[in-house]
């Protein structure tokens, strides 16, 4: 089972973008990145005809039009690159203090968006258009999720069940800002250095009365002090999340990819009044960080006084997502 959200309006969409263009991450970068995807797709400029009833798109061959079909994988590719071009454009312009300079973003900032809406008011696909190939093959990939109980969960807007009220105002939340999530995905973390590490530095501090065993036996306990008692802990990620072959396996609260290509985490720790629920939340964050499988710049943890206004939650996406989520 997988949940996701693998779609989004072009309303939606456009607030997003013009969040995210108004703090763009390194420049040069992005743009390069662009282009370098824009190589990659057919060499053919697309046309939109917006009429009444319908969308035309098509393209100019011998000064004839021709129409795209939507239902061939040509269409996606003529659209992205046409969204594309128009955002570098856009992303150009973004250092400019001209006045006429200023005013030349913000009508592309306006032109973008009303491709956009053209694009949903022929059907198409805006995840699909707006993400990289990478995004995208992520966003709708099938992945294991932890099991959830519909009697019991909540919905988001779109229809997605999650498991707490605070999960479902931070999912509301991406899904008002058009970001693409995976919720609670399956990940599995290499942690035997770790655990062996512990297990060294326990032995060169005197504690050589059990082995540190995390393997499902609860009967052998390390001789340590009050401080250290947390290894012996039933719930401790070194006895009971540790399997023999080294690698534990968690489920992150919720998953997004960065046009870059990396992965940005936000766990969300809502029952910090319960210790045993503290010491997974922990530990968690602890193994995630040691072993490397995030840094602070992708790797986020709120608690409950962070997410109690909407407001609050959007500028948290609008400070730590949207900048490096479209390119």
């Amino acid at each position: 089972m997988s949940t996701a959200n693998t779609v989004t309006t072009a309303a939606v969409f456009n607030k997003s973008i013009e969040a995210a263009l108004k703090r763009p991450p390194a420049l040069k970068e992005s743009i390069d990145r662009i282009l370098r995807d824009v190589s990659k797709l057919p060499d053919e400029k697309l046309y939109i005809s917006n009429r009444r009833q319908d969308v035309i798109f098509y393209t100019l061959v011998d000064d004839h039009q021709k129409y795209q079909s939507k239902k061939t994988d040509e269409i996606w590719h003529l659209a992205r690159r046409k969204y594309l071009l128009q955002l570098v454009e856009i992303l150009k312009l973004t250092d400019t203090a001209s006045y006429r300079g200023i005013q030349k973003r913000q009508a592309l900032i306006r032109d973008l968006q009303k491709m956009v809406a053209s694009f949903e008011r022929g059907n198409l696909d805006i995840f699909r258009i707006t993400l990289t190939d990478n995004q995208y093959r992520w966003l709708t990939s099938h992945f294991e999720q932890k099991r959830i109980n519909p009697a019991k969960a909540l919905q988001t807007v779109s229809g997605l069940y999650v498991r707490s009220k605070s999960e479902r105002d931070i999912l509301n939340a991406y899904e008002d800002w058009a970001v693409p999530y995976h919720y609670e995905e399956r990940q599995f973390i290499f942690v035997k250095p770790l655990v062996d590490k512990l297990e060294e530095e326990l032995q060169e501090m005197g504690f050589r009365s059990g082995q540190l065993y995390t393997f499902g036996s609860y009967d052998t306990r390390w001789n340590v002090p009050p401080e250290l008692e947390v290894i012996n802990a039933r719930g401790s990620i070194w006895r009971s999340y540790y399997p023999p072959k080294g690698t534990i396996k968690i489920f992150n609260d919720i998953k997004t990819m960065f046009a870059d290509g990396s992965f940005f985490i936000h766990e969300h720790e809502g029952m910090m009044n319960m210790f045993g629920y503290r010491l997974s939340a922990s530990e968690r964050a602890s193994v995630m960080k040691f072993t490397g499988t995030v840094d602070n710049a992708h790797f986020l943890e709120t608690y409950e006084h962070d997410i109690d206004t909407r407001e609050k939650v959007s500028n948290i996406i609008k400070s730590n997502i949207l900048p490096r989520l479209w390119f």
